[in-house]
């Protein structure tokens, strides 16, 4: 297809119009024929042209992104029943219901189950919501709820509900960590035309330096933000000050952009190159030398969510012909072990599950039974990293980390808008002001307060 101007003559008069052109073949020939008819060019101004192009842009991706997304899978919707059962009996749920109140809980709710289920759906989340099954609720709804969740009451509620599994007084001897690095914020940048309309013509990126607070086991439990470098400093002292209120752990920080100079913390620094005879020693544990502490950060970085959603649908395959195998036991159509360790064999190897997924069989009592090995998948989902960090401080010969520190903290380096919603106010950087940045960063730390709690035992039970 192709533009074309066609211009005709009326009454002495010349008229050009612009028409959408396509070639189609018929009886072996190539013929044209008009598919559109955009008027007079004399109403085709630069501004109207622009506005046309990015309308088609915006239209083409509203195309793009229905073919790829098959609907709300049976799938998804099991994952939102698992999530919401887990919070109607966590600590999480009561901390909401102070943050948000009864009403607007089933609203927050909502944008938690759709950003861990969902969340690489670029639609508005209130369709998502809705098509989910999970609420209906305006565009403004939800956009209230994300600045609430940024306010800075919502960091001392939030942190509190995390204590229980960050250990709480019991990490007195043990230590935490405040990874600063730069991260990106991604949105939509919001333009109108001359009527008025609203379209989106480009992304919007905005380049923060980020401050998470890990507890001793590496899990983020609190943040501070900063837009400008010279004002990490104090972005540190106030995230300090609400964590020393409620954690007892001591705190060291991870200074990844070299942004610190003063501090009553200790600063750690990334080492670029390590000498031969320290790298040998930090296998045994961090080394002391010359009154500088090296030691190794392990970094998980987490898997993109189409690689994650790929292990899982293998997994679904895994379990769809081993439960096969399991009726055909029952039925006594398998009863020999070679058999049935044959069939369950090719079922794992050919879905790449070697090491997920364990099995048994009972030749005696004709019993067949399998489970995911939750530790073996957690760590198919992420990549690891190890790096030398220094301390230098004549007053470090106290810390000392025998298996290095682990932070999980890569998940935050780019944080995507989860709303994808029309514009509160045209000027972009009120519609992503501060409150809803940090309502996003407090997002993903409630995802991974989740995830990590519903991968592990709870209340005596496994979610």
């Amino acid at each position: 297809m192709f533009f074309r101007k066609i211009t005709t003559k009326k009454n002495g008069k010349e008229y050009v119009y612009v028409k959408l052109i396509e070639n189609y073949r018929q009886d072996g020939k190539v013929k044209q024929r008009v598919i559109a008819n955009f008027g007079s060019v004399e109403n085709l101004s630069a501004e109207r042209i622009n506005y046309l192009i990015a309308s088609l842009r915006k239209l083409h991706n509203e195309i793009e992104t229905q073919a790829k997304d098959p609907g709300t899978s049976v799938n998804v919707t099991s994952q939102a029943n698992e999530i919401r059962r887990y919070l109607n009996n966590s600590p999480l749920k009561r901390a909401m219901v102070q943050l948000f109140g009864e009403q607007a809980y089933g609203v927050a709710e909502a944008l938690t189950i759709k950003s861990l289920t969902a969340g690489e759906i670029n639609k508005p989340v209130q369709e998502v919501c809705k098509n989910m099954g999970l609420i209906e609720a305006t565009s403004l709804q939800f956009y209230n709820v994300m600045k609430v969740l940024g306010q800075d009451k919502a960091k001392d509620i939030l942190l509190e509900s995390r204590l229980p599994a960050a250990g709480g007084n019991d990490n007195i001897h043990k230590v935490g960590i405040i990874h600063i690095f730069k991260s990106i914020f991604e949105g939509n940048s919001f333009d109108v035309d001359m009527t008025g309309n609203i379209f989106m013509p480009q992304s919007y990126r905005k380049e923060i330096f980020l401050l998470v607070a890990c507890d001793c086991q590496g899990v983020p439990v609190d943040f501070e933000y900063a837009e400008e470098s010279r004002d990490v400093p104090g972005q540190l002292n106030v995230l300090v000050k609400r964590l020393k209120n409620q954690l007892s752990e001591i705190m060291i920080v991870l200074d990844e952009e070299n942004l610190l100079n003063n501090t009553v913390l200790p600063v750690a620094k990334p080492v670029p190159v390590v000498p031969g005879e320290i790298l040998a020693s930090l296998k045994e544990g961090s080394v002391l030398k010359d009154n500088n502490l090296f030691f190794q950060v392990v970094r998980y970085s987490q898997l993109s969510e189409g690689k994650i959603k790929e292990i899982k649908a293998k997994l679904a395959r895994v379990s769809a012909g081993l439960e096969t195998i399991k009726a055909d036991v029952l039925l006594g159509k398998l009863t020999k072990e070679s058999n049935v360790r044959k069939k369950a064999d090719s079922v794992i190897k050919s879905n790449q599950c070697e090491g997920l997924v364990t099995y048994s069989f009972n030749e005696s009592d004709q019993s067949f039974s399998y489970s995911i090995n939750e530790e073996n998948l957690n760590q198919k989902k992420q990549a690891k990293f190890v790096t030398t960090w220094v301390i230098s401080d004549a007053g470090v010969a106290e810390l000392q980390f025998d298996n290095g520190l682990h932070v999980n903290t890569d998940r935050f380096r780019l944080i995507t808008d989860q709303l994808n919603i029309p514009p509160i106010n045209l000027y972009v950087d009120y519609h992503y002001s501060p409150e809803i940045i940090s309502g996003h960063i407090q997002l993903e730390i409630l995802k991974t307060q989740i995830l990590n709690a519903m991968n592990t035992p709870y209340q005596g039970g496994e979610i």
